[in-house]
């Protein structure tokens, strides 16, 4: 007599044909779809892939894109496992604009860790670029998480950003400035250089502000520091005269000042030692007993 057995079905992958990023070979929208997407993503060779699927919640009425009515959850990025498509998280996105998320979605290895993370641009202006929310692969978990080294990336460490006010605790704050963010895997380093405005640094020198980083255990360790200031200082309503670089380096465990360059604010030229003299020397005047008096 024989037996039948009922096997169950098998679930086919559901990140089968799902593409590793958003469509190349064409300008990605910034502002005019709010359309999701999908993307398989493999964080490791031979370890675990999930779906990620970027999803914008604002409105398109009238063609035209709706600030979004909630700034803390202007998106969400759901993960799923690619195996059976069990949800994993749905991870909010905040922000204040209408951003074409889905079309933003980068997928790195932020710590050097060996795990893919990923990325979505969630602020933008046309003279202070972009800023973006960043998530980690978290092994042991599972699962993506943001925490101080995902806060440090967007903002800046607070070796830096305590300047302004701003500190990594605040998770999810609004940083002080957009900055272009690169990755060395070679070195374990990444870069931050600020865009145009305050921040941009001395007119058309190319000196502006700038950071480089060394990721140790997920947290950014200042390298490299390079900042510049204007002669006069503000609030002064007199027109800038020079503009001063001066960068730091990382010597014996303390930050040192290593190069110091000064340019002249009208001609982006840098100045010679003999004009940095002359337009920080203090002015002389001639006594009244030295002046002779006309009849």
């Amino acid at each position: 007599m024989l037996a039948l057995c009922a096997m169950p079905a098998l679930r086919a992958d559901v990140c089968d044909g799902l593409p590793a990023g958003p469509p190349t070979g064409r300008a990605a929208p910034l502002f005019e779809s709010n359309e999701p997407l999908s993307f398989k993503l493999s964080v490791k060779s031979g370890g675990p892939a999930f779906r990620i699927t970027v999803r914008p919640l604002w409105q398109i009425q009238g063609g035209i894109s709706r600030d979004p009515i909630d700034e803390t959850r202007a998106g969400e990025i759901e993960v799923a496992r690619c195996k059976d498509g069990k949800q994993l998280q749905v991870l909010p996105i905040a922000a204040d604009q209408p951003l074409s998320f889905s079309y933003s979605f980068q997928a790195e290895d932020l710590n050097f860790d060996g795990y893919l993370d990923f990325s979505v641009e969630t602020e933008f202006s046309g003279t202070g670029g972009e800023i973006r929310s960043y998530w980690v692969y978290d092994p042991r978990s599972g699962i993506f998480i943001q925490n101080e080294f995902t806060h440090e990336l967007r903002c800046g460490s607070v070796a830096v950003t305590s300047k302004y006010g701003d500190t990594a605790s605040e998770i999810g704050e609004t940083c002080w400035g957009a900055a272009d963010i690169d990755f060395d895997p070679e070195k374990h380093e990444s870069s931050r250089r600020s865009f145009g405005g305050a921040m941009g640094g001395c007119p058309n020198t190319g000196e502006g502000k700038g950071e480089r980083y060394r990721v140790v255990n997920n947290r950014l360790i200042l390298i490299h520091k390079r900042d510049f200031e204007f002669e006069p200082k503000s609030p002064s309503q007199l027109p800038p005269r020079s503009c001063t670089v001066t960068e730091w380096d990382l010597i014996g465990g303390t930050m040192r000042i290593t190069k110091v360059r000064r340019y002249d604010a009208g001609t982006a030229r840098e100045m010679t030692a003999s004009a940095r003299e002359s337009l920080f020397r203090p002015a002389t005047f001639r006594k009244a007993s030295q002046c002779r008096s006309v009849a």
